[in-house]
C-alpha cells in the first residue's frame, strides 16, 4: 500500500513539472505587450514678465581661428574656336544641329548654309552687240558685225567662314576667242580690315580699269586703258577691300607677274622652221596657254580716299543722292629682274607708270577723270588723259553721256602724234546695269601727219549693246 501511494505521488510530481515547463515555453513565444505610455511631466507655469527679469544672455564663446575657405574648383578652359571654321575639337560639345542649305537671289543665285559658314553666288553675265565701222578714207567701205563681246560665268562667296573668300570668273568665248579663266583668287582676312589675296585678277591701276565691263556707261573703256597697260595678271597683294570703296582711306599693294597687258588671255604662238635644202617651211602651233614663260615681277600700288558712300568702281549715278566722290593715286614699276638687259643700266631697263583719277556723283550726275604718265625702259615719258560725264534725263532710266580721251597711238614708240577718242552715249536702264540697252557713237583719229606728210582721216563708229546679267 505504501508502494502504490509513492508511485502516484511521483507520477503527480512529473505531470506538474512537465505542465509548468510547457506553459513557460508557450509564454516566452508570445510577443510582449506594449509598455504603457509614460505620464507627461507637468508644464511649468509661465514666468511673470512683470516680476521675473529676463535672464542675462550667456557670453558668446570666444571665436576660434577661421579656417581658410576651400579653393573653388577651376573651370575647364574652353577650347579656342578654329579660325578656319573647322570641326570642334575632341571633347567639345557637338549637340548643335547640322547646318542646312538655303537658296535665294541677290545679284545672282545664292546657295548658303544657315550658319553662314559657306556661301556660293552664281551669276551669268552677257552682252550682245551690233557694231558699225565707217573709215572715211577714199574707197573705204562700211563694215558691220554682230558679236557676243562678253559671256561670263561667275562664282564667288566664302568658305569656312566669312574670313575666307574666293572668286572664279570664266570667259565663255569672249569675242569668239577661247574659253578661259578671267579671275581666280582666294583671300584671307588677317586683321580687322586687312586682306591677303593670291591668284589672278585686275592689276589695281587706273580707276576705269577697275570698273567692271558690266558697270560702264560705254560699250568699251577709253583708249587710255590700253595705253597704261590694263588687264589681269597673276599676283599676290595686301589690301583693305579697296574694290568696295570703303569710307575714308583705301589702299592695295601687290606684286604681279608682268607690267602691262592682259596676261589672262590665252595665246598660241606659232614657231616656223625654214628648211632651205628641202625648200619647205614647217610651222608648229602649240595649245593655247596662259602660263607665263618667265616671272618678271612688277610692283603695283594704289591709294585712294572716298567720301559719302560713293560706289567708286561703278559708272552712272544709279543710286542718286547728295555729293559723293573718290580720288586715287596709282604707281607701278617693272622690276625687270633688276638687270640691265639690253639697256645701258638697270635704271634704263625699268618701266614706270603713275596715274591720278577721280569720280564724282551727285543727284544723277556723274563725272570721271584720269591722268597718266608712262615711261617704258629708256624711252621717253608719255602722257594720256581721259574724262567723261553722264547725266540722267529720266532718273535711273534714261542717261546721256559723253567722253573725250587722248593717248599715244597703240604700238608706237612716241613721237608727236596722238590718238583722240570722242564719243556720245544714250543708255536705257531697265533694271540698272543688270538689264540695259547701251548705245554710243563716236570717232577715232590721229593728230599730226604721218611720215609721208599726210593726215589720217577719222574712223566713225556706232555701237549698240544689250546687256543682261543675273
Amino acid at each position: 500500500m505504501q508502494r502504490v501511494r509513492s508511485s502516484w505521488i511521483g507520477l503527480g510530481l512529473g505531470l506538474g513539472l512537465g505542465l509548468t515547463l510547457g506553459l513557460v515555453t508557450v509564454a516566452s513565444a508570445q510577443p510582449a505587450p506594449p509598455a504603457p505610455p509614460a505620464p507627461e511631466p507637468p508644464s511649468a507655469p509661465a514666468p511673470d514678465a512683470a516680476l521675473d527679469p529676463a535672464p542675462a544672455p550667456a557670453p558668446a564663446p570666444h571665436p576660434g581661428p577661421e579656417s581658410a575657405p576651400a579653393p573653388a574648383a577651376a573651370e575647364p578652359t574652353p577650347a579656342a574656336p578654329d579660325p578656319w571654321g573647322g570641326p570642334p575639337p575632341a571633347g567639345a560639345s557637338s549637340d548643335r544641329a547640322e547646318p542646312t542649305l538655303r537658296a535665294y537671289y541677290d545679284k545672282g543665285v545664292v546657295l548658303a548654309t544657315d550658319d553662314e559658314q559657306f556661301q556660293l553666288r552664281l551669276a551669268l553675265r552677257t552682252q550682245f552687240r551690233l557694231e558699225l565701222i565707217r573709215p572715211t578714207e577714199d574707197g573705204a567701205e562700211l563694215s558691220a558685225r554682230l558679236s557676243i563681246p562678253r559671256a561670263r560665268l561667275q562664282l564667288e562667296g566664302h568658305v569656312l567662314g566669312k574670313a575666307q573668300r574666293y572668286k572664279l570668273e570664266l570667259a565663255l568665248g569672249d569675242r569668239g576667242s577661247f574659253g578661259f579663266v578671267r579671275d581666280l583668287y582666294v583671300e584671307r582676312r588677317v586683321a580687322d580690315a586687312t586682306w591677303v589675296r593670291v591668284g589672278q585678277w585686275k592689276r589695281p591701276f587706273n580707276r576705269q580699269e577697275l570698273v567692271a565691263d558690266f558697270g560702264s556707261e560705254f560699250n568699251e573703256r577709253a583708249i587710255t586703258a590700253e595705253f597704261v597697260g590694263g588687264g589681269r595678271d597673276l599676283g599676290l597683294a595686301v589690301h583693305n577691300d579697296y574694290e568696295k570703296s570703303p569710307a575714308g582711306l583705301e589702299w592695295v599693294v601687290g606684286l604681279f607677274n608682268s607690267f602691262a597687258g592682259g596676261a589672262d588671255r590665252p595665246s598660241a604662238p606659232i614657231t616656223c622652221r625654214d628648211d632651205a635644202a628641202a625648200m619647205t617651211v614647217t610651222c608648229t602651233q602649240p595649245a593655247p596657254t596662259t602660263v607665263p614663260t618667265d616671272f618678271a615681277p612688277a610692283l603695283v600700288a594704289r591709294v585712294g580716299f572716298n567720301r559719302g558712300e560713293v560706289k567708286g568702281y561703278t559708272e552712272a549715278d544709279l543710286e542718286g543722292g547728295p555729293l559723293r566722290w573718290g580720288v586715287g593715286l596709282n604707281y607701278k614699276v617693272d622690276l625687270a629682274d633688276l638687270s640691265a638687259g639690253n639697256e645701258a643700266s638697270v635704271a634704263d631697263n625699268l618701266s614706270h607708270a603713275v596715274g591720278a583719277d577721280a569720280m564724282v556723283k551727285a543727284r544723277g550726275l556723274g563725272a570721271e577723270v584720269g591722268l597718266f604718265l608712262v615711261k617704258r625702259k629708256s624711252g621717253d615719258a608719255q602722257l594720256g588723259a581721259m574724262g567723261q560725264v553722264g547725266a540722267f534725263l529720266r532718273p535711273r532710266r534714261l542717261q546721256l553721256a559723253g567722253r573725250l580721251a587722248v593717248a599715244p597711238p597703240t604700238g608706237t614708240a612716241g613721237g608727236e602724234r596722238r590718238q583722240v577718242e570722242a564719243r556720245a552715249a544714250l543708255n536705257l536702264y531697265a533694271r540698272g546695269h543688270s538689264l540695259k540697252l547701251a548705245s554710243d557713237v563716236g570717232a577715232l583719229w590721229l593728230t599730226g601727219r604721218d611720215g609721208a606728210g599726210e593726215r589720217d582721216d577719222p574712223e566713225l563708229q556706232a555701237r549698240s549693246m544689250v546687256q543682261l546679267t543675273f
